[in-house]
């Protein structure tokens, strides 16, 4: 997991859903080692949730970080982004 792939405010949220998946995936191999594959198929969907939860906090730093490159580039044109702001 890379640090730099979350907001700092997002981190906590983070290292919970990335220590789930992990714990996930060893209890599925441990539950497909006992034979028992429904109990794999149920720690499986859990993963899967959980790496959706990942994706979604990834997808939103990348939205962040478009956003300020955006705001970035107005600076360089000289518009002033918390002018239009308070317009809005």
């Amino acid at each position: 997991m890379n640090r730099s792939d979350f907001l700092e405010k997002d981190m906590a949220m983070a290292t919970v859903h990335y220590k789930i998946c992990k714990l996930c995936l060893l209890r599925a191999r441990k539950a497909l080692k006992q034979g028992n594959l429904e109990l794999a198929e149920k720690r499986m969907e859990d993963f899967q949730r959980s790496l959706d939860e990942l994706k979604k906090l990834k997808q939103r730093k990348q939205q962040y970080d478009r956003m300020k490159e955006f705001v970035v580039e107005l600076k360089r044109r000289g518009i002033n982004a918390e002018q239009i702001v308070r317009i809005i």
